[in-house]
């Protein structure tokens, strides 16, 4: 072998190991990326499912926190031992649901390292998570102990003041933890992009075959990925249990009608009220109270119009938005079809509920414009209803305002209750 030859057999060696090298290097660069994309996503749906952890224990901080004061209300004013015994014994119960969920919150919060917006949330004015549960906490024990320790006490209820603050830093801590993790996964989406695009290049150039099955594992990860967020998404625009629209997203879609202009496009506002609802909750328990719930909403979803927007505004209240709907006739004839609608008997097993209704309903831009003072309209028509008895419909009438503001002047209580908003 000449002198030549022999050093083309070395240079053609040199070559091979150089692409071997070459070859081995990229292989395992793309393995690191791959690996790299998997545990980003990975983390990201870890850190998702923390969080709606987080959403769904500060979301029944505030229902607790209603239930509590409503309890000790409900204790207060029952005349009948049994009854108060009852009251007792189911504020006993969202005492305790209310400190576990509180224990369950911080301790998911120290070990997952909350940042500083959301200790601030927790620990300092105005908010002060820890203070105001604490002192809820307190306060409903105290009750307990002393509506207890004598049936027969005039103990005083718990003030709705209470139960208001710890609403207020739940209702925030919430949003922060949502805000927070929504940053943290799309700086994870966008790194995971950058990574992605990357391993693609050098996919394309090596041995792309070889990681098929790895990529399309990463592909179901992403996949979960975007359905997590876009669950995520649904749940900050609708009610959990019903599947309606929720309080948020029924001001949004009244702000959005009025944006341009209510006279431009005039709409009814619908308020419904079911009547004895807690007798049913109270009676059947909260299971058969959820799933009656879940049915008055179909069968009120069912008996509208693909434009028209219906949402549970809260507990057992219902608002529709009739878009188009201009004269109270109108109003009045769906009204009818509703309430027909809901009064329809519900089985569950043996069980057999007549539901009934109260319902109001106000004109835009007839009787208010903005979304606060069309549900002080239409709230007022429905106490108007409901003081007439159960499963009655009312339209607002300017003359129920000024009844309204005559008895507040003169220091008498309201017809029914008084409206939860009124406008600024």
């Amino acid at each position: 072998m000449s002198a030549t030859d022999q050093f083309c057999d070395k240079a053609t060696d040199r070559m091979i190991r150089r692409v071997r090298i070459g070859y081995w290097t990229a292989l395992l660069v793309i393995a690191l990326m791959a690996m790299v994309t998997f545990f980003l996503v990975d983390s990201a749906i870890s850190m998702q499912r923390s969080v709606n952890k987080l959403v769904h224990i500060a979301g029944e901080q505030q229902m607790l926190s209603q239930r509590i004061v409503l309890l000790t209300n409900t204790a207060t004013i029952e005349q009948s031992r049994y009854r108060r015994a009852s009251s007792l014994s189911h504020l006993r119960d969202a005492v305790n649901d209310f400190e576990r969920n509180f224990t369950t919150l911080q301790f998911k919060l120290d070990r997952d390292k909350a940042s500083d917006a959301v200790r601030a949330i927790m620990t300092k004015a105005p908010h002060d998570v820890n203070f105001f549960s604490r002192d809820l906490l307190v306060k409903a024990r105290a009750f307990l102990a002393e509506a207890g320790a004598n049936p027969e006490s005039n103990v005083r209820p718990l003030p709705q003041l209470s139960a208001t603050a710890v609403l207020a830093g739940y209702a925030l801590l919430s949003d922060q933890v949502a805000m927070e993790a929504q940053r943290g996964i799309d700086r994870t989406s966008h790194l995971h992009r950058m990574v992605f695009m990357m391993m693609m290049i050098v996919l394309a150039l090596e041995a792309l075959f070889i990681f098929r099955p790895l990529l399309g594992d990463i592909a179901r990860k992403t996949g979960d990925l975007i359905r997590t967020r876009n669950d995520m998404a649904f749940m900050a625009q609708h009610d959990q249990l019903t599947g309606l629209l929720n309080r948020k997203s029924i001001e949004d879609h009244v702000h959005r009608l009025t944006r341009d202009g209510a006279a431009d496009h005039p709409f009814a506002l619908m308020h419904i009220d079911m009547d004895d609802f807690k007798s049913i909750n109270d009676t059947y328990g909260h299971a058969v109270g959820d799933a009656f719930l879940i049915e008055i909403a179909k069968r009120i979803n069912n008996g509208l119009r693909d434009k028209d927007a219906v949402a549970r505004f809260g507990g057992d209240e219902f608002v529709v938005v009739l878009d188009g709907v201009k004269t109270r006739q109108n109003a009045r004839a769906v009204a009818e079809h509703v309430a027909v609608l809901i009064g329809r008997p519900m089985h569950f097993g043996d069980i057999t509920i007549d539901p009934r209704a109260s319902i109001g309903t106000a004109l835009c831009p007839t009787d208010a414009h903005g979304f606060d003072e069309l549900m002080f309209a239409a709230d007022l028509a429905m106490y108007h209803a409901k003081s007439g008895g159960r499963g009655r419909f009312s339209a607002f009438d300017p003359q129920m305002r000024a009844d309204y503001e005559s008895r507040l002047k003169a220091g008498a209580a309201p017809v029914g209750d008084v409206p939860l908003k009124r406008p600024a």
